[in-house]
């Protein structure tokens, strides 16, 4: 396998020029196939990717988002769909349409949202040579490279590399949560903040199949963001415990409300509401219909949360009326 032709085709990908829409920090450039192609190149490197068919997931979406929020300010959002199906033009990405969408996909020339895209590909593969070489971890490092220095000003070159860095160490903290949780570090020997933080996120999210436990709401951006949050049950500053069972996925507004003790969770599994949600000043709308129902856990019935954590909010967090 040659890996030469690939690095030159990640060199001189076709991505929009523009002085004016775009700044010094990516060479005045749009960097949406960069950021898809090093978040690929994460997925490879976590071992997720194990056949030649990139699909649009949740994980893929946050390695984006990530890359993105390095660079840009928040208020600056990206498009996944854009590189998701423009890269087509690469030469070694190759859409994959969905039944009876051939002809629809062909006549497109440009997809901007992620569910559009989704209704008209199943995925998209690479050349079978560029699949093989993403196995060998040397050759992901050359690609990576390339990507940094030809799309990147010189000062986001190491933010980036190291981004790779904590996105691995990230996953592998994760998934040592969700299969080994006895084995969980003490404090002493703890992954940095950042790892630590996102590896935590990453399990929750995963276990809870990116769905919220409260609502049921599952929600992606076209940049990538999530709406589902990982909440430790008794916070990281008094458990320091990262074990799944004290966690549980929640979107953010149910998230507040459970930092807030304004909701809750019974010894069997059912939300509770604090009398303060029905105060005149509050309009909770929606929230008032969760009371008293099921919470939607992980598959697995040992990553469901721990009834002492569970007793521990009840008796410190939540704002019951007593």
């Amino acid at each position: 396998m040659n890996l030469e032709p690939y690095l030159k085709a990640f060199a001189k990908l076709r991505v929009d020029k523009n002085t004016k829409h775009w700044s010094a920090s990516t060479t005045y450039r749009a960097p949406h196939k960069p950021f898809l192609l090093l978040s690929i190149l994460d997925l490879f490197a976590q071992g997720i990717i194990q056949s030649n068919l990139i699909e649009i997931t949740p994980e893929l979406g946050g390695l984006f988002a990530d890359y993105w929020s390095k660079v840009f300010p928040p208020d600056y959002h990206g498009n996944l769909a854009l590189p998701f199906f423009h890269l087509r033009s690469s030469g070694f990405w190759h859409l994959i349409p969905r039944p009876n969408c051939e002809e629809e996909l062909l006549q497109n020339g440009s997809i901007e949202t992620l569910n559009y895209l989704n209704r008209l590909v199943i995925g998209a593969k690479l050349d079978e040579d560029l699949f093989d070489l993403l196995y060998i971890e040397e050759a992901r490092n050359e690609l990576r490279r390339i990507l940094i220095q030809t799309y990147f000003a010189p000062e986001f070159h190491p933010i980036l590399l190291s981004q790779g860095k904590v996105n691995l160490e990230a996953f592998q903290y994760s998934q040592q949560l969700i299969y080994s949780p006895d084995n969980q570090t003490s404090e002493s020997m703890q992954p940095r903040h950042l790892v630590r933080d996102q590896g935590f996120h990453q399990a929750i999210v995963h276990i809870y199949n990116h769905r919220c436990a409260f609502c049921g709401i599952r929600m992606m951006t076209t940049d990538g963001h999530s709406v589902i949050e990982a909440a430790h049950i008794i916070p990281w500053s008094i458990s320091h415990n990262d074990i799944p069972d004290n966690g549980i996925a929640l979107c953010r507004l149910c998230h507040w409300t459970f930092d807030e003790g304004l909701t809750s969770i019974s010894n069997s599994y059912l939300v509770l509401l604090s009398p303060e949600l029905r105060s005149t000043l509050n309009m909770a709308g929606q929230l008032l219909a969760l009371e008293n129902r099921a919470i939607i856990g992980p598959d697995e019935k040992d990553l469901w949360p721990n009834p002492e954590s569970l007793k521990w909010h009840r008796q410190n967090m939540f704002r019951n009326g007593e």
